[in-house]
C-alpha cells in the first residue's frame, strides 16, 4: 500500500483503502477487489450516459476508467464532457477537450492526457 497524490492510502489497482478495511496480502485478494471496484465503476457510468447505442465502446470504456479514478459524484462534475457524449450524435473532439478543463487534469496530466487524446481519436478511427 502506498499514498497517492491526493494523500489517500491505495493498493492493488488503484483501489483507495478505508478506514479499518482489511489490505489483502495476495494477487487473488487485490484482484477479488479490483473486480468489485470495477463492476462499481462500470455502473457509475453506465448511471452517467445511459446505454447509450450512439456512444462507441471505447468511449464508455474511458468512461469506466474515469469514474474507477474519481468515483462516479466526480466524473458527475464533468458537465460539458458529459453533454457531449450524451448527444445522438456524440462530440468526442469536444469531450476529449472537456476533459482537460479540469482539476483532475491538473492532479494527474499524464493519464488526463493519454486519455484525452484517445478520446479525440475515437472521433477518426475506423474500430473493428
Amino acid at each position: 500500500a502506498y499514498k497517492c497524490t491526493e494523500g489517500y492510502l491505495t493498493g492493488g489497482y488503484g483501489h483507495r483503502i478505508m478506514d479499518g478495511e482489511a489490505i489483502p496480502s495476495d494477487k487473488a485478494g487485490w484482484e477479488a477487489i479490483f473486480n468489485e471496484d470495477y463492476k462499481t465503476a462500470k455502473m457509475g457510468a453506465t448511471e452517467l450516459v445511459g446505454n447509450s447505442e450512439n456512444l462507441r465502446p471505447q468511449a464508455f470504456g474511458l468512461i469506466i476508467e474515469m469514474v474507477y479514478q474519481m468515483g462516479t459524484y466526480g466524473v458527475s462534475k464533468f458537465k460539458k464532457f458529459l453533454n457531449a457524449l450524451n448527444q445522438e450524435q456524440p462530440d468526442y473532439v469536444e469531450a476529449s477537450k472537456e476533459m482537460l478543463d479540469s482539476k483532475w487534469a491538473k492532479q494527474t496530466p499524464n493519464r488526463a492526457n493519454r486519455m484525452s487524446e484517445r478520446m479525440a481519436e475515437i472521433a477518426t478511427k475506423i474500430f473493428n
